[in-house]
């Protein structure tokens, strides 16, 4: 009995080029904590999106308005999202979403949103995109560090919820 070898070479071919193909586009790019000593902040286009992949990996995600014109926004990514134990806690506990509500869309469709009249403003929000925390004007990093170790903590002893339940 003779027996073929193309059923079996068609075969492999199918599954190497289903299994080595590109992965489809992924809507929400989040950069691994190591790849920098600085908060790493998400790329997206849509907070749904966002807040979707939030809820997925149960993270709390934190929000930073920004216009890209005001001193104490600059000084706050010069001084306090380069610090490195900042980076590293948020990078690990949050998801960063670094929004300029000067430019062009979602920015200032986001701040009406959220109703941001004052540069810079943090927001930590839950899946679901309500607020748990929110500080206007900018902040230290040891003020920064603070709300994340309590929102962290909170949401570890359950006693606030991440929108989920």
């Amino acid at each position: 009995m003779r027996f073929s070898t193309k059923p079996i070479l068609a075969a492999l071919c199918l599954c190497s080029i289903l299994c080595c193909s590109p992965k489809p586009f992924t809507k929400v790019v989040v950069r691994p904590s190591t790849c920098s000593q600085h908060v790493q902040f998400a790329d997206c286009a849509s907070l749904g999106h966002l807040l979707e992949f939030a809820d997925l990996v149960q993270k709390p995600v934190f929000m930073y308005f920004y216009a890209p014109w005001i001193e104490s926004c600059k000084r706050m990514e010069d001084q306090v999202f380069t610090n490195n134990e900042l980076a590293f806690y948020f990078n690990n506990y949050f998801i960063n979403y670094k929004i300029n509500a000067d430019g062009a869309y979602p920015g200032p469709a986001l701040a009406d949103r959220y109703g941001i009249t004052r540069y810079p403003t943090l927001l930590f929000v839950d899946g679901k995109g309500k607020i748990m925390k929110r500080h206007e004007g900018p902040a230290s990093t040891g003020q920064v560090l603070e709300m994340g170790y309590f929102l962290h903590n909170a949401v570890e002893k359950e006693m606030i919820s991440m929108g989920t339940k």
